[in-house]
């Protein structure tokens, strides 16, 4: 466990450039992405809540309290990452280097086309693991909206307690922290099926209110000149 005497990495040091480079990626990605699932006003970007998350999780390999079983540990568990630099081998031998080394790892880890990668999230996880011990650490967020920071709380190993006050983010919280990761594809076959029978039965409940026409354009010129008609003179366009 991580001394109270022990600062946090993000209390010294952390890639903001880098982070916020990834996030503003984020904007532009459509495969995947929880934002294509549903849209909220105030959306975290995943890439910012993953790495603060994991420099707030993680010490600082420079604090003199930090414990040398988590800077041992994180020491093996980067030396076993299968796309690191070579130039770790020596620069992770310090205390300094380490740090650098966790900075860097946190930076790579926000771009979206490593976030999914299986040896980087082994890693987060294995680090997480080494600075909290076999407890997974508790991450609260009670005004948790669309859900980014628990989201990744859950994947870097944490426990996530989400809450929110408005209603529609809690519908978004439960489908994406609890739905899921429960059903996995089978909740996207079952949203089709419903979605198909609902359109089905709307159809032919408003049929009679939106009668068919072959050509809904011509429709529409048609109400547009009967409108002109009715106007009274003197009266410009509608």
């Amino acid at each position: 466990m991580i001394p109270k005497e022990c600062k946090r990495l993000a209390e010294v040091d952390f890639p903001i450039a880098e982070v916020s480079k990834h996030a503003a990626r984020e904007k532009s990605i459509r495969h995947g992405h929880p934002s294509t699932l549903h849209l909220w006003w105030a959306r975290r970007p995943l890439a910012s809540s993953r790495a603060v998350l994991l420099a707030l999780l993680l010490p600082d390999p420079c604090d003199p309290h930090c414990p040398e079983a988590f800077k041992q540990e994180a020491q093996e568990i980067f030396l076993g990452m299968q796309e690191r630099p070579r130039e770790w081998d020596t620069a992770i031998k310090s205390n300094e280097g380490l740090r650098q080394i966790v900075l860097k790892f946190i930076a790579d880890f926000a771009d979206w086309d490593n976030a999914a990668k299986n040896d980087y999230l082994k890693t987060a996880r294995a680090l997480v693991k080494a600075a909290h011990g076999e407890e997974p650490p508790l991450v609260v967020d009670p005004f948790a909206g669309g859900g980014s920071i628990p989201l990744e709380a859950l994947r870097l190993g944490c426990e996530a307690f989400a809450s929110d006050l408005n209603p529609v983010a809690c519908l978004i919280l439960k489908v994406m922290l609890q739905d899921i990761p429960r059903h996995g594809p089978g909740l996207a076959e079952e949203l089709r099926r419903v979605g198909g029978e609902i359109k089905l039965q709307a159809e032919q409940e408003l049929a009679d209110l939106y009668p068919k026409d072959p050509d809904a354009a011509a429709l529409c010129c048609r109400r547009s000149e009967c409108g002109r008609s009715l106007r009274p003179s003197g009266v410009g366009p509608m």
